[in-house]
């Protein structure tokens, strides 16, 4: 042990202090100070030992004192890892925070581990951290929390991929503040911008734009706004349904009686759901099918998923934000769908994610 904590410590040995905390602050501070002063790259054999006296030290000192060892610790390239791991699982944020936010030691196993069980606090700053990658703000998004969104929409250095861009940009339609901090990002996917402005509240489109780039304004300036139909669709919540729905699959289930009991019922995004299920294609696809300009692709959707004509005419009467269908037109719908092949519907049908 170096001389200094090693006075220390035989201080706390003979009882000289007034206290046990009050040694063990003191040895932890100089062997902190110690191991900052040291040579870089430490050596693995001393930061093992480095290890194992902070971990002597630390149940015996206060929160502050902890709360100084991370944030002296955050910053250092090679620092003790299992110390950094015991204080970025602690309940306090200032302790567990520096590290958390700053610590290179700590991996992406480590840190998608401590998303799955973090408070929402610890997450932003996981979120906060420099480069996160694409598989932990996925995980990050999933926990739901909005601050977390939000750090992650101002952290430019957080990597996002398409769908965790779609997740955020869906979230924003109604959240104004996450619209305009997403709208800085120098990254965003231009289809999906511009699909969000088209589809925004009023406000958070108005906030997106005014805070885009002077080079991108009059192009999602010039973007259509969202229909009634789509304005409905975005305040839906799929989570409960898409439970229900896959239940319903895995008994066998699920079919033109579950899908039309839906439609009875004017549960919509039930029937949403279970059409995605049917089949296989992404919800946001179906969603889209229900605008009256693509009625012929609903049709093929509905065919491809079996239903019956009866349950497919109430699909097309029930769309929400739609005018009601015209009789020869309704008829003229009957006519097409009887013609349409199975199995050349479900070919089809298979495209309509691409386009």
């Amino acid at each position: 042990m170096p001389p200094a904590p090693a006075a220390a410590a035989a201080k706390l040995q003979s009882g000289e202090a007034r206290t046990v905390s009050e040694l063990a602050t003191e040895v932890l501070r100089r062997t902190t100070a110690l191991f900052l002063a040291g040579p870089r790259p430490t050596p693995d054999a001393q930061l093992d030992l480095y290890d194992q006296m902070f971990a002597r030290l630390m149940p015996q000192v206060a929160t502050e004192v902890l709360a100084e060892l991370s944030a002296a610790l955050a910053g250092v390239e090679r620092a003790p890892y299992a110390t950094v791991r015991l204080l970025a699982v602690h309940p306090e944020l200032r302790v567990a925070g520096p590290v958390l936010a700053k610590a290179a030691v700590l991996t992406e196993r480590d840190l998608a581990e401590f998303i799955r069980a973090s408070s929402p606090a610890h997450l932003v700053a996981i979120a906060s951290r420099r480069g996160v990658g694409e598989a932990l703000t996925a995980q990050l998004i999933a926990r739901g929390f909005p601050p977390v969104r939000m750090a992650l929409a101002q952290n430019l250095t957080a990597k996002l991929s398409e769908d965790s861009y779609r997740s955020l940009f869906k979230v924003a339609e109604r959240d104004d503040d996450l619209a305009e901090k997403l709208a800085l990002r120098t990254d965003l996917p231009a289809k999906l911008s511009r699909a969000f402005v088209a589809a925004a509240s009023e406000s958070a489109r108005a906030r997106f734009i005014k805070a885009a780039p002077p080079a991108t304004r009059a192009t999602l300036q010039a973007a259509p706004t969202r229909s009634a139909g789509a304005a409905m669709r975005a305040m839906w919540d799929y989570e409960p349904v898409k439970a229900e729905v896959a239940a319903l699959n895995r008994t066998g289930k699920l079919g033109d009686s579950a899908v039309n009991r839906f439609c009875v019922t004017g549960d919509f995004p039930a029937v949403i759901a279970a059409l995605a299920l049917l089949c296989v294609i992404p919800i946001e696809t179906v969603e889209s099918l229900l605008e009256e300009s693509r009625m012929t692709d609903l049709l093929l959707a509905c065919k491809a998923a079996r239903l019956s004509w009866a349950t497919t005419g109430m699909i097309l009467k029930a769309r929400p934000g739609c005018d009601m269908i015209a009789a020869e037109d309704f008829e003229e719908a009957r006519k097409r769908f009887e013609k349409l092949v199975l199995s050349e519907a479900q070919w089809k049908v298979r495209g309509l994610q691409a386009s």
